[in-house]
């Protein structure tokens, strides 16, 4: 039983990312062609949250799409939407998610305000 309830608890970590104390997950927010995170973005061949908030620097936010896609800003551009379609994995890490198809999975940077 141990083993279940062990294996539920990583499941449910590794679908839902990463966090750590850098950074905070603000959820699966839909994105559109104008963009919600507009300051900086690139293809990532190894993408993860830690990838991505590495690339992205002093920006206060930053996103994962489609798999090997971030992107970085200060603000995120409204109207913001959730959204259910955060099921892509990382490029080069299949135990992580990445955001999906017009889904972004935004986060936070806990040590800029």
């Amino acid at each position: 039983m141990k083993e279940i309830i062990l294996c539920c608890l990583a499941l449910n970590f590794l679908i839902s990312g990463i966090e750590s104390v850098h950074y905070v997950r603000v959820g699966c927010l839909e994105d559109r062609g104008t963009r919600i995170l507009r300051e900086k973005a690139t293809y990532l061949n190894v993408n993860s949250p830690w990838h991505c908030q590495k690339f992205c620097g002093e920006y206060k936010y930053f996103g994962l799409e489609a798999g090997k896609t971030c992107f970085c800003g200060n603000e995120i551009i409204l109207p913001i939407k959730l959204s259910q379609k955060c099921t892509m994995y990382c490029e080069g890490n299949k135990l992580l998610i990445c955001g999906g198809v017009w889904a972004i999975d935004v986060y936070r940077r806990n040590d800029i305000w």
